[in-house]
Protein backbone atom coordinates (compact mmCIF):
# COMPACT_ATOMS: atom_id res chain seq x y z
CA UNK A 1 0.00 0.00 0.00
CA UNK A 2 1.26 3.65 -1.11
CA UNK A 3 0.14 7.17 0.44
CA UNK A 4 -0.13 10.21 -1.41
CA UNK A 5 -0.82 13.18 0.26
CA UNK A 6 -1.33 16.12 -2.55
CA UNK A 7 -1.32 20.11 -1.93
CA UNK A 8 -4.68 22.05 -2.91
CA UNK A 9 -4.17 25.13 -4.36
CA UNK A 10 -2.44 24.90 -8.05
CA UNK A 11 -2.01 21.53 -7.18
CA UNK A 12 -5.37 19.85 -7.30
CA UNK A 13 -7.71 22.86 -7.18
CA UNK A 14 -7.54 25.75 -10.22
CA UNK A 15 -9.28 28.43 -9.61
CA UNK A 16 -12.32 27.07 -9.87
CA UNK A 17 -11.93 23.24 -10.96
CA UNK A 18 -10.13 20.07 -10.18
CA UNK A 19 -8.26 17.95 -13.75
CA UNK A 20 -10.49 15.69 -14.53
CA UNK A 21 -7.70 13.37 -15.61
CA UNK A 22 -6.13 13.97 -12.05
CA UNK A 23 -9.54 13.07 -10.57
CA UNK A 24 -9.70 9.68 -12.39
CA UNK A 25 -6.16 8.72 -11.19
CA UNK A 26 -7.09 9.42 -7.66
CA UNK A 27 -10.14 7.38 -7.77
CA UNK A 28 -8.46 4.46 -9.60
CA UNK A 29 -5.12 4.88 -7.18
CA UNK A 30 -7.58 3.96 -4.13
CA UNK A 31 -9.21 1.30 -6.02
CA UNK A 32 -6.58 -0.58 -6.35
CA UNK A 33 -6.09 0.08 -2.37
CA UNK A 34 -3.87 3.14 -1.77
CA UNK A 35 -4.45 5.56 -0.11
CA UNK A 36 -4.74 9.33 -0.88
CA UNK A 37 -5.43 12.57 1.17
CA UNK A 38 -4.28 16.31 0.99
CA UNK A 39 -1.99 18.10 2.83
CA UNK A 40 -2.66 21.86 2.80
CA UNK A 41 -2.95 25.19 4.27
CA UNK A 42 -6.66 25.38 3.75
CA UNK A 43 -9.33 24.56 6.62
CA UNK A 44 -11.59 21.12 6.51
CA UNK A 45 -14.63 23.41 4.51
CA UNK A 46 -12.08 24.93 2.02
CA UNK A 47 -11.49 21.29 0.82
CA UNK A 48 -14.67 19.40 1.09
CA UNK A 49 -16.98 22.42 0.46
CA UNK A 50 -20.05 20.91 -1.54
CA UNK A 51 -19.90 23.65 -4.00
CA UNK A 52 -16.82 21.72 -5.62
CA UNK A 53 -17.52 20.90 -8.83
CA UNK A 54 -15.96 17.00 -8.12
CA UNK A 55 -16.16 15.07 -5.39
CA UNK A 56 -13.18 12.87 -3.84
CA UNK A 57 -12.92 10.53 -0.67
CA UNK A 58 -9.48 11.69 1.43
CA UNK A 59 -8.21 9.38 3.65
CA UNK A 60 -6.50 11.68 5.44
CA UNK A 61 -6.80 15.49 5.96
CA UNK A 62 -3.60 17.34 6.66
CA UNK A 63 -4.80 21.08 7.30
CA UNK A 64 -3.78 24.68 8.29
CA UNK A 65 -0.25 23.72 7.35
CA UNK A 66 0.01 20.70 9.73
CA UNK A 67 -1.67 22.12 12.81
CA UNK A 68 -4.69 19.83 12.60
CA UNK A 69 -4.89 16.49 11.01
CA UNK A 70 -7.95 14.51 10.79
CA UNK A 71 -8.55 10.93 9.61
CA UNK A 72 -10.76 9.64 6.88
CA UNK A 73 -14.05 10.35 9.10
CA UNK A 74 -13.12 13.79 10.18
CA UNK A 75 -11.65 12.85 13.68
CA UNK A 76 -9.12 15.00 14.96
CA UNK A 77 -5.87 12.53 14.84
CA UNK A 78 -3.54 15.79 15.95
CA UNK A 79 -4.47 19.58 16.78
CA UNK A 80 -2.73 22.62 18.18
CA UNK A 81 -3.76 26.31 17.97
CA UNK A 82 -2.47 29.66 18.06
CA UNK A 83 -3.59 32.69 21.25
CA UNK A 84 -5.22 35.11 19.88
CA UNK A 85 -2.78 37.87 21.50
CA UNK A 86 -0.46 36.28 19.45
CA UNK A 87 -2.41 36.66 16.38
CA UNK A 88 -3.18 40.32 17.18
CA UNK A 89 0.62 41.45 17.77
CA UNK A 90 1.70 39.98 14.60
CA UNK A 91 -0.67 41.85 13.10
CA UNK A 92 -0.28 45.44 14.48
CA UNK A 93 3.33 44.86 13.84
CA UNK A 94 2.79 44.09 9.94
CA UNK A 95 0.72 47.19 10.11
CA UNK A 96 -2.47 45.54 9.47
CA UNK A 97 -2.00 43.49 6.26
CA UNK A 98 -5.02 42.47 4.73
CA UNK A 99 -5.65 38.99 7.26
CA UNK A 100 -7.70 36.04 7.50
CA UNK A 101 -8.25 33.83 10.81
CA UNK A 102 -9.67 30.37 11.05
CA UNK A 103 -11.24 29.40 13.96
CA UNK A 104 -13.95 25.92 14.21
CA UNK A 105 -13.47 25.42 10.60
CA UNK A 106 -14.80 28.97 9.78
CA UNK A 107 -12.77 31.61 8.14
CA UNK A 108 -12.66 35.39 9.16
CA UNK A 109 -11.53 37.71 7.39
CA UNK A 110 -9.90 41.77 8.24
CA UNK A 111 -9.48 43.43 4.76
CA UNK A 112 -8.21 46.68 4.04
CA UNK A 113 -7.10 46.79 0.30
CA UNK A 114 -8.65 43.01 -0.66
CA UNK A 115 -12.31 42.75 -2.28
CA UNK A 116 -14.84 41.16 0.38
CA UNK A 117 -16.26 38.21 -1.24
CA UNK A 118 -18.49 35.63 -0.31
CA UNK A 119 -15.65 33.36 1.59
CA UNK A 120 -15.79 33.70 5.23
CA UNK A 121 -17.21 36.36 7.98
CA UNK A 122 -16.23 40.06 7.62
CA UNK A 123 -15.05 41.49 11.37
CA UNK A 124 -13.70 44.98 11.76
CA UNK A 125 -11.33 43.75 14.22
CA UNK A 126 -10.01 40.91 16.51
CA UNK A 127 -12.24 42.01 18.92
CA UNK A 128 -15.09 40.61 17.84
CA UNK A 129 -13.78 36.88 17.87
CA UNK A 130 -15.47 35.40 20.82
CA UNK A 131 -12.31 33.12 21.96
CA UNK A 132 -8.93 33.03 23.35
CA UNK A 133 -7.07 30.75 20.90
CA UNK A 134 -7.59 29.91 17.07
CA UNK A 135 -6.41 27.68 14.63
CA UNK A 136 -4.41 29.26 12.03
CA UNK A 137 -4.43 32.84 10.56
CA UNK A 138 -2.95 34.20 6.88
CA UNK A 139 -1.91 37.45 5.46
CA UNK A 140 -2.36 37.96 1.68
CA UNK A 141 -1.16 40.41 -0.68
CA UNK A 142 -1.94 40.76 -4.39
CA UNK A 143 -0.88 38.33 -7.34
CA UNK A 144 2.54 40.90 -8.29
CA UNK A 145 3.38 41.16 -4.67
CA UNK A 146 5.27 38.13 -3.97
CA UNK A 147 8.47 40.04 -3.38
CA UNK A 148 6.80 41.60 0.08
CA UNK A 149 5.14 38.48 1.02
CA UNK A 150 9.06 37.18 0.74
CA UNK A 151 10.43 39.52 2.58
CA UNK A 152 7.29 40.00 5.30
CA UNK A 153 7.66 36.25 5.73
CA UNK A 154 11.35 36.87 6.49
CA UNK A 155 10.51 39.69 9.06
CA UNK A 156 7.74 37.69 11.23
CA UNK A 157 9.83 34.54 11.74
CA UNK A 158 12.76 37.14 12.44
CA UNK A 159 10.73 38.49 15.35
CA UNK A 160 8.41 35.55 16.00
CA UNK A 161 10.41 32.62 14.96
CA UNK A 162 10.21 31.33 18.71
CA UNK A 163 6.74 31.39 19.02
CA UNK A 164 5.54 31.28 15.38
CA UNK A 165 5.92 29.11 11.71
CA UNK A 166 4.89 31.20 8.75
CA UNK A 167 5.11 29.63 5.57
CA UNK A 168 5.20 31.65 2.45
CA UNK A 169 2.12 30.21 -0.18
CA UNK A 170 3.24 32.72 -3.46
CA UNK A 171 1.53 35.92 -2.29
CA UNK A 172 0.19 34.59 1.04
CA UNK A 173 1.50 33.81 4.26
CA UNK A 174 -0.05 30.86 6.38
CA UNK A 175 0.95 31.19 10.07
CA UNK A 176 0.15 27.98 12.53
CA UNK A 177 1.48 27.14 15.86
CA UNK A 178 5.49 26.55 16.39
CA UNK A 179 6.08 23.07 15.63
CA UNK A 180 3.20 22.81 13.38
CA UNK A 181 4.53 22.10 9.15
CA UNK A 182 3.46 20.30 6.20
CA UNK A 183 6.69 18.14 7.19
CA UNK A 184 5.43 17.27 10.85
CA UNK A 185 1.98 16.35 9.42
CA UNK A 186 3.49 13.66 6.70
CA UNK A 187 5.07 11.78 9.95
CA UNK A 188 2.31 12.06 11.69
CA UNK A 189 0.11 10.24 8.58
CA UNK A 190 2.82 7.64 8.05
CA UNK A 191 2.59 6.84 11.66
CA UNK A 192 -0.79 6.90 12.17
CA UNK A 193 -0.97 4.03 9.31
CA UNK A 194 1.99 2.32 9.89
CA UNK A 195 3.93 2.85 6.93
CA UNK A 196 7.38 2.58 5.99
CA UNK A 197 8.86 5.78 4.71
CA UNK A 198 9.69 3.88 1.06
CA UNK A 199 5.60 4.22 0.06
CA UNK A 200 5.30 7.41 1.86
CA UNK A 201 4.98 10.46 -1.37
CA UNK A 202 3.85 13.79 -1.50
CA UNK A 203 2.83 16.84 -4.44
CA UNK A 204 2.94 20.67 -4.10
CA UNK A 205 3.84 23.77 -6.20
CA UNK A 206 5.45 26.45 -3.47
CA UNK A 207 7.60 27.26 -1.43
CA UNK A 208 5.15 26.16 1.64
CA UNK A 209 5.48 22.73 0.66
CA UNK A 210 8.91 22.89 1.07
CA UNK A 211 8.35 20.88 4.63
CA UNK A 212 6.68 18.07 3.06
CA UNK A 213 9.02 17.68 0.25
CA UNK A 214 11.95 17.58 3.35
CA UNK A 215 10.48 15.80 5.33
CA UNK A 216 9.59 12.44 2.67
CA UNK A 217 11.82 10.38 0.63
CA UNK A 218 9.09 10.90 -2.36
CA UNK A 219 8.32 14.38 -3.05
CA UNK A 220 7.02 15.74 -6.38
CA UNK A 221 6.71 18.87 -7.84
CA UNK A 222 5.36 20.40 -11.05
CA UNK A 223 7.63 21.93 -14.10
CA UNK A 224 5.66 25.73 -12.85
CA UNK A 225 6.88 25.52 -9.62
CA UNK A 226 9.80 28.16 -8.25
CA UNK A 227 13.05 26.73 -8.78
CA UNK A 228 13.92 26.61 -5.41
CA UNK A 229 11.33 24.40 -4.94
CA UNK A 230 11.87 22.03 -7.74
CA UNK A 231 15.49 21.02 -5.71
CA UNK A 232 13.56 20.08 -2.94
CA UNK A 233 11.69 17.59 -5.16
CA UNK A 234 12.79 14.03 -6.49
CA UNK A 235 10.77 14.61 -9.63
CA UNK A 236 9.43 17.07 -11.40
CA UNK A 237 6.00 16.51 -13.31
CA UNK A 238 3.09 18.14 -15.16
CA UNK A 239 0.20 16.89 -12.91
CA UNK A 240 -1.10 15.03 -10.26
CA UNK A 241 -2.20 12.93 -12.79
CA UNK A 242 1.53 11.91 -13.89
CA UNK A 243 2.77 11.68 -10.31
CA UNK A 244 0.05 8.83 -9.61
CA UNK A 245 1.23 7.12 -12.84
CA UNK A 246 4.93 7.46 -12.06
CA UNK A 247 4.09 5.83 -8.44
CA UNK A 248 2.30 2.60 -10.02
CA UNK A 249 5.19 2.34 -12.29
CA UNK A 250 8.00 2.19 -9.03
CA UNK A 251 8.70 -1.18 -8.03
Amino acid sequence: MKLLASDFDNTLWFNDHMKEEDVKAILEFQKQGNLFGVCSGRCLHGIVNPSLPYHLDHDFYILLSGALILNKDKEVIFERQIPLSLVQEIYDFVEHIDMSIVYNDTMYKIYQVKKNDYHGVELDSLSELQTDMVSAFSFHYELDQIDQATLTTQKILAQFGDVIEAYQNNQHIDLVAKGCSKGHGMQIIQDYFDLSPKDIYGIGDSWNDLPMLDAIENGYTFTYAPKEVKKHAKKVVTSVAECIYDIKNIK
